[in-house]
């Protein structure tokens, strides 16, 4: 495969290489909560088709360095009907399973199921520690069920003698529960959990944008000295970056990660899985959706391995695009306005992306020490 780049002509041997195959088998959520992409969005909810499952499934084979199949994306993977089903077809072929979820539905039997399946990573959202039950907003509501889950499969996997699944916890670090996070880390260490991740929010409105830590209005450093003190202890810490650097770094596209969408459309990464508005710093885009095919037409290798999902790899990888966020004309410019195509022609638009600069992390299961690599 050739293409040409600034003069230069790029030869790339495609390989299906692919490591971590996420999965958005639904869209839907038990929650609503206010800052999450699901209230500003313009697609339309459903749940992934059961033939369409066992389908990618299949093509799952054709990627000898496969090494998870993860339920992510934006929704609840637990709400899907046939979730259980879809967790036991998982671990009877023989692959890693891990999953993002809020917990909720997640009974004593499904963790107990869980346990004895042997799934691998269960990642649990958590933005506060849980507080007296006559608190009844939605996320100290939620935190305690969150707290009951972990606490259960803590003695779950005592029980049964296993160290899977490993319990992750994902946190979204706003003004609100900045302060925390220390005492946090230490909560969740004496709960039993393996990994925090400590993200950032990704304002959908202006009012949103008020709670964000990493624009200098919140001197992060003294927390995160204090986080990477408590992580020689455990819990084993991924922490995003809290102030704009230099570098860009894709985790998707270095741990060659796909995403399929509950409908079988097939993207690069969770900041194009979906068509919403952003703030960035204060400025509003909007992200449009952008598939690179859809395994109800093609295989999964075919879709990896097309030249146009190899030559938008390849330029990531190489940070061969613009820096619009802090490009002095960002304001001014079209192109700026959503991420259909960058100044430089390449499309989708990963100029403005939080996710490369570290401000916003997801769970990948290579974080872990090294126990999925």
């Amino acid at each position: 495969m050739e293409f040409q780049l600034w003069g230069a002509k790029i030869v790339i041997e495609p390989k299906p290489d692919l490591r971590y195959l996420y999965l958005e088998i639904t869209n839907r959520c038990n929650l609503k909560c206010e800052m999450c992409f699901k209230q500003y969005w313009e697609d339309k909810e459903g749940d992934m088709d059961w033939d369409l499952f066992l389908k990618i499934l299949d093509d799952a084979k054709e990627f000898p360095e496969l090494k998870m199949i993860y339920f992510g994306g934006i929704g609840e993977p637990s709400v899907h009907p046939r979730f259980m089903d879809m967790v036991r077809e998982v671990k009877r072929r023989g692959f890693r399973l891990g999953m993002s979820t809020n917990g909720v539905l997640l009974e004593d039997k499904i963790l107990e199921e869980f346990v004895k399946l042997g799934v691998d990573v269960v990642y649990f959202s958590m933005d506060a520690i849980p507080t007296p039950s006559n608190i009844v907003t939605l996320g100290h509501i939620t935190s305690k069920v969150v707290e009951s889950r972990i606490k259960k499969l803590v003695e779950l996997k005592k029980r049964y003698k296993t160290e899977k699944p490993t319990i992750g916890v994902e946190v979204v670090a706003t003004k609100e529960n900045y302060k925390q996070l220390p005492e946090m880390a230490i909560y969740l260490r004496n709960l039993g959990v393996d990994s925090m991740l400590i993200s950032n929010l990704i304002p959908m409105t202006k009012e949103h944008s008020k709670a964000i830590v990493y624009d200098g209005s919140v001197d992060m450093t003294p927390i995160v000295n204090e986080l990477h003190q408590i992580a020689e202890g455990g819990p084993f810490m991924r922490i995003a970056e809290f102030k704009l650097r230099t570098n860009r770094y894709c985790d998707f596209i270095e741990n060659n990660v796909t995403v399929v969408r509950w409908d079988g459309e097939v993207f690069p990464c969770y900041r194009f899985l979906h068509t919403y508005p952003e703030v960035i710093f204060g400025r509003e885009k909007k992200v449009i959706a952008h598939s690179f095919g859809n395994v109800k037409e093609k295989s999964l290798k075919d879709i990896w391995m097309s030249e146009e999902y190899v030559r938008f790899r390849f330029l990531v990888k190489a940070s061969a695009y613009p820096s619009c966020i802090d490009c002095p004309l960002n304001t001014s410019c079209s192109f700026a306005l959503d991420t259909t195509q960058d100044c430089w022609g390449t499309s989708p638009s990963c100029g403005d992306c939080l996710w490369s600069r570290g401000i916003v992390l997801c769970p990948i299961p290579f974080e872990y020490m090294g126990k999925f690599l």
